[in-house]
């Protein structure tokens, strides 16, 4: 829960979080799963303000069904995985992360910004440049 006196960047720092959906819409506004519905993911936050994202299909996807070619590239590796360091913009509610390593090229020195919401247990990001685009992660406590 997002306490009265913690930042989004306090709440982060130093968690991990396990993917619950992953959901993008296509061009005819149907709904898909850029990596099925049954993907297996994480998310690590480390208080070094460094994250790691891996998201894993767990059958084949049939790549022609997306729009962009990063997320035809994912279909077809069944597989997206990124990191670099992060910042977050408190008053938009963005992380902002430089990567600095991906499986998809194309991302290897870009700059890829999230609108993030933390409710509860859940992490809630939508690429703010493809909103239809909405990853849901739980905390992983252990």
């Amino acid at each position: 829960m997002r306490g009265n006196d913690m930042n989004i960047a306090q709440l982060l720092l130093g968690t991990s979080w396990e993917l619950v959906k992953y959901q993008s819409e296509n061009i005819k506004g149907d709904i898909i799963s850029p990596v099925r519905k049954e993907a297996l993911g994480s998310i690590v936050f480390t208080k070094q303000k460094r994250v790691s994202v891996q998201i894993m299909a767990t059958e084949f996807i049939d790549s022609r069904l997306f729009l962009t070619d990063v997320e035809k590239k994912m279909a077809a590796f069944g597989y997206h995985a990124y990191s670099g360091f992060f910042v977050i913009d408190e008053d938009k509610q963005h992380l902002i992360t430089s990567v600095d390593m991906s499986l998809i090229d194309a991302y290897v020195g870009s700059i890829q910004t999230r609108s993030i919401k933390i409710e509860d247990d859940l992490l809630y990001l939508s690429n703010v440049n493809h909103p239809e685009r909405k990853l849901v992660w739980r905390r992983i406590v252990r």
